[in-house]
């Protein structure tokens, strides 16, 4: 069955879960603290585990870095279980939320990309999914359902944010470019069977403020550029 990818603002995936030791979490991102990518446009940091190598003067390609490493769980979890999908091997990366923060409302894409199919591929490692939360025609947050370590699809371009008003750091594994959520075989399989087994929220049970592009991000962080640098040096 093909699906209407675009329709789809939260959907719980019929994937297995991923248990990360959050001590393991805690101690690398601590160890490896002047290499996170600092986001201050979403309030939270970057564990970059397949990154685009910026030190490659010729074809952009995506690499696995040093931290990939620190995480073979999380390496293997991605050629088994979202390579098959994405139809490749995207950028990954594991968001930090620190404790006690509130994040930045939101949209994760381009203004110019506003129109495509903008699914985001997520599992919380540690942490709840019911701090994430999409803005409706009001301003008003309406919460995603607690899930916990389940992966879950969910429309990056809708206005969203998410708090952690925790004792704890809160670490979600997320994909990133190049998916452009071809609608392959793979794909539509995967989302005929979480839609049966879990339901899902679409687009038509949330209406989008008039103003929402007050949202966009308006370019890229220079912290980011800089880090990444570090990231591949030598």
């Amino acid at each position: 069955m093909e699906h209407n990818l675009k329709d789809i603002l939260f959907l719980p995936l019929d994937l297995p879960t991923l248990e990360v030791d959050y001590d393991k979490l805690v101690s690398t991102a601590d160890s490896m603290k002047e290499d996170l990518l600092a986001d201050e446009y979403r309030n939270c940091e970057h564990i970059p585990i397949r990154w685009l190598d910026v030190t490659n003067k010729g074809k952009k390609v995506n690499v696995w870095t040093k931290f990939s490493e620190q995480f073979p769980e999380i390496k293997q979890y991605i050629i088994d279980h979202v390579q098959p999908f994405v139809g490749g091997l995207p950028r990954v990366m594991i968001i930090i939320t620190p404790p006690d923060t509130q994040g930045f409302d939101h949209i994760d894409c381009d203004r110019d990309d506003f129109d495509q199919c903008q699914l985001k591929f997520r599992i919380v490692l540690q942490g709840r999914t019911s701090t994430l939360y999409f803005l409706n025609e009001h301003n008003q947050r309406e919460y995603a359902p607690e899930i916990k370590q389940q992966p879950f699809l969910m429309c990056g371009k809708w206005p969203h944010g998410l708090d952690n008003y925790t004792s704890n750091y809160k670490f979600t594994l997320a994909i990133g470019a190049p998916w452009k959520c071809d609608p392959i075989p793979e794909l539509n399989d995967l989302v005929t069977a979480s839609k049966l087994k879990y339901g899902w929220k679409d687009k038509s049970q949330i209406n989008l403020m008039s103003d929402y592009e007050k949202y966009f991000k308006k370019e890229k962080l220079k912290v980011v550029q800089e880090a990444e640098k570090q990231i591949f040096k030598g």
